[in-house]
């Protein structure tokens, strides 16, 4: 972990000697600061090994460690201190709690919503209750969120008076409190919280996985249509009260992760017993209680069938066994709601359908496919949540369309998977498919379009031929409660429909459209083919996202013009000679236009007086569009503009014009600022027009961090204004022979930015001395 967080590289697993050796190359000589966050390693000689590794760091070297451990603090300092050289380790710091006020502040902010209450008394009600917590965040956090529900000038003293008193009694104050919390939650939020004890301690849990566990166990109604929406509810009635913290959005803003604190992790195993039960080889009880409902069996257990067996009224069973061990066990199971099963290097249900990343909890098995173990699993009536996990599977048995009761299917880490059972249609009750985005299925199953309850699939395949069991286009016609993220793959193979396919899924937000990458190929023959599907995938107008990859059509439908589009991507449209009035779209923020060579613009009308502009565009990136030249303009951009062998007129013409008259109604009325005086990150690169850049554009650009300028040939000068640009951090400048001291800006006397033409390793280039460019005491700039 500490080397590749030093190389920013993942690395493979190597010998103790070899990384010791690696990092010592690394650091040597180099001043660094180490961060160890939350350790509890009390073994002298592994602390000793580190000190070891790093007394080689340069004079100044710090290692910072938190710990809840004194003997962690007191053995880390000791060892670090006298083990390198610079004495990197002081006397160990302790935390003191927040003050009274700082307490207080904080309950505002979490109780009250930010709002200072104007009656006295509640204020000197709260902070009566707050000495309780002695500063302790955690213990504050969980106090107020308790309070979040009840009214500060009534019940706030009866809580005071009857509830805390139960906190003096005990010596643990933090986890007293969060005991006092959990008391007060309602009886489905108890058996929500309380399941969390089946996950590690310090794991990424994803929300939506976690919620329809939830729902598998019957914690929430999952007959209600909205029973997803009441779960989240849920979560974020524990989130409030602390029980969940470090939550994370998804790009859509929707809520994404979270994860437990581990005295929140230790509350949840105290309160449930053996009713609960997670078995690994440090916590293995001798015997499993006939009472146990939830079992989670941890990677590298030992444990035989007949152990596990007096487990057998569990409702879930979490497990990673050898394939022949998982087939007796599961035998036993008659009453389990929730089967997630690993034969091989997975994560589990702790990880994100659709989700892989380096530094989560993997586990490691077999990897071969046994049919007996699916007609075991096809046996299990009540089963509603099935998570397998076996890469060298490609088809999935037929048995699974035995559980009728299924909810969610999860094989994202079947990655192999080239066909899905072909009486997928009995799974009437089945909400989420989750898939391997690499998966490289032939077709859909005929029928699946039957599923009218599948909330999530987010692939999509068109097979080559539509008889037989393999589905068309038109089985998305019936998936009408489809949400989220769908992408229809393959549709070079697609038969034009006389429906629109997409109009019923008002709740899908991104949309991916793909023909076969070599499409391009045979456009000439299937053009009007492209077009005529492209226009039946008419989606509902409450889409957000859309990418369109290797289309064959000349032109665009004209549905794109969906007001509610935030981001839009084209790529390798390789026919189309222009788009759609895009910059009549509202809430668009993200443009992405690739690999079109033949698109020469944005159909404009009346651009001769004034050009129009994107009312809100943030971030637009052009590359490979050598002919695109007629551009509205996009003086919005916040966030990055970045051009590849594409025009530079639109650029231009942003920079130096006015906004028109008609788009300032149609832009936010927080727009008062100049033209790109918002942009961060400016880079163009093989720009062949590209002679200069304004003086007075480059004036405006007051919030540029990063200016990049690569392979522009005609690049003659730079502008005085470059030198005076406040915010920049970096820039980087090659490939540009004509920037050279002999030209500068018209109508200056002198050379206004004194450049040195050298040659390098890197090729021809150009260095910009400190007297050139004077960003900011924290910029870096590099020139080649």
């Amino acid at each position: 972990m500490i080397l590749q967080s030093i190389s920013r590289e993942s690395q493979p697993d190597l010998a103790l000697d070899v990384l010791k050796d690696k990092i010592q190359e690394e650091i040597c000589g180099r001043r660094f600061l180490f961060v160890l966050d939350d350790v509890w390693e009390e073994n002298v000689e592994s602390w000793e090994a580190l000190g070891k590794y790093l007394k080689v760091g340069g004079s100044g070297s710090r290692v910072l460690v938190t710990t809840r451990s004194k003997e962690v603090a007191e053995i880390s300092s000791r060892i670090l201190k006298l083990g390198t050289r610079s004495s990197m380790m002081e006397s160990p710091y302790f935390l003191e709690g927040l003050s009274l006020d700082e307490s207080w502040s904080l309950m505002v902010e979490k109780a009250l919503h930010g709002k200072v209450p104007q009656n006295p008394n509640v204020e000197r009600t709260g902070k009566e209750i707050l000495r309780k917590c002695c500063g302790v965040p955690l213990a504050v956090s969980t106090i107020a969120g308790l309070l979040r529900s009840k009214d500060p000038e009534t019940e706030w003293s009866l809580f005071s008076e009857n509830d805390l008193t139960s906190i003096s009694e005990e010596k643990n104050l933090t986890m007293s409190t969060l005991r006092l919390s959990f008391n007060h939650l309602p009886s489905h939020l108890k058996r929500c919280f309380t399941y969390c004890k089946l996950f590690p301690k310090g794991c990424k849990l994803y929300v939506q996985p976690l919620v329809q566990l939830w729902i598998a166990q019957g914690y929430i109604e999952s007959g209600d249509e909205g029973s997803e929406e009441m779960g989240l509810h849920c979560f974020k009635m524990l989130w409030w009260r602390s029980f969940f913290q470090e939550v994370k959005m998804d790009k859509l803003g929707n809520i994404e992760t979270c994860k437990i604190h581990d005295l929140v992790h230790d509350l949840a195993s105290s309160l449930t017993g053996a009713k609960i039960l997670k078995i690994s080889d440090s916590s293995a009880p001798k015997n499993i209680s006939s009472k146990t409902r939830h079992l989670a069996v941890m990677q590298g257990t030992r444990v035989g069938a007949g152990y596990i067996r007096e487990a057998s009224k569990s409702r879930t069973f979490m497990c990673h066994m050898p394939i022949e061990k998982s087939r007796k066990i599961i035998r036993y199971f008659r009453f389990l709601r929730v089967l997630v099963i690993s034969l091989e290097r997975d994560l589990l249900y702790w990880r994100s359908p659709l989700k892989l990343e380096e530094d989560s909890w993997l586990l490691r098995g077999h990897n071969r496919q046994d049919s007996e173990l699916f007609d075991c699993i096809g046996e299990l009536k009540h089963l509603r949540f099935l998570r397998f996990s076996c890469q060298q599977m490609t088809k999935l048995p037929d048995s699974v369309t035995n559980l009728l009761t299924m909810q969610v299917l999860d094989l994202s880490l079947c990655s192999h998977l080239t066909e899905l059972p072909r009486d997928i249609r009995k799974l009437v009750n089945l909400k989420h498919l989750y898939l391997d985005p690499s998966v490289k299925l032939t077709h859909m199953p005929k029928g699946i379009g039957e599923l009218a309850s599948l909330q999530t699939l987010k692939k999509f395949v068109v097979g080559t031929r539509t008889s037989g069991d393999v589905g068309g286009l038109n089985e998305l016609n019936g998936l009408i409660a489809l949400r989220g993220e769908l992408t229809i793959e393959s549709l070079t193979n697609a038969v034009p429909v006389g429906i629109y396919i997409l109009k019923k899924q008002l709740c899908l937000k991104s949309l991916v459209l793909k023909w076969n990458e070599l499409h391009y190929s045979c456009y000439s023959s299937s053009t009007n083919k492209d077009e005529e599907i492209l226009e039946k995938l008419c989606p509902h107008p409450n889409l957000k996202k859309l990418e369109i990859h290797h289309y064959g059509g000349l032109k665009l439908p004209n549905w794109l013009s969906i007001t509610n589009l935030v981001e839009i991507s084209l790529a390798g449209c390789w026919s189309c000679a222009y788009l759609p009035s895009l910059h009549k779209l509202p809430s668009l923020k993200k443009l992405h236009i690739l690999n079109c060579p033949n698109l020469k613009g944005i159909n404009i009308e009346n651009a001769e007086e004034e050009w129009p502009c994107f009312p809100c565009l943030s971030h637009l990136e052009i590359l490979n569009c050598p002919n695109l030249t007629c551009m509205p303009l996009f003086p919005t951009i916040e966030q990055k503009l970045f051009l590849r062998r594409t025009s530079s007129q639109a650029l231009v013409r942003t920079m130096i014009k006015k906004v028109a008259p008609d788009t300032e109604e149609r832009m936010s009325s927080s727009y008062t600022w100049p033209p790109l005086s918002k942009l961060t990150h400016l880079r163009l690169e093989g720009i062949d027009d590209l002679e200069s850049l304004p003086e007075e554009g480059m004036h405006n650009l007051t919030s540029l961090q990063e200016l990049l300028i690569f392979e522009c040939p005609r690049l003659a000068s730079l502008p005085q204004a470059v030198k005076h640009l406040p915010s920049l951090q970096t820039s980087n400048i090659r490939g540009c022979p004509q920037l050279s001291t002999e030209r500068c800006s018209e109508g200056e006397e002198e050379d206004i930015i004194s450049l040195d033409f050298q040659k390098t390793s890197m090729g021809s280039g150009i260095i910009l001395p400190e007297t050139v460019l004077q960003p900011a005491a924290h910029s870096s700039s590099h020139f080649y």
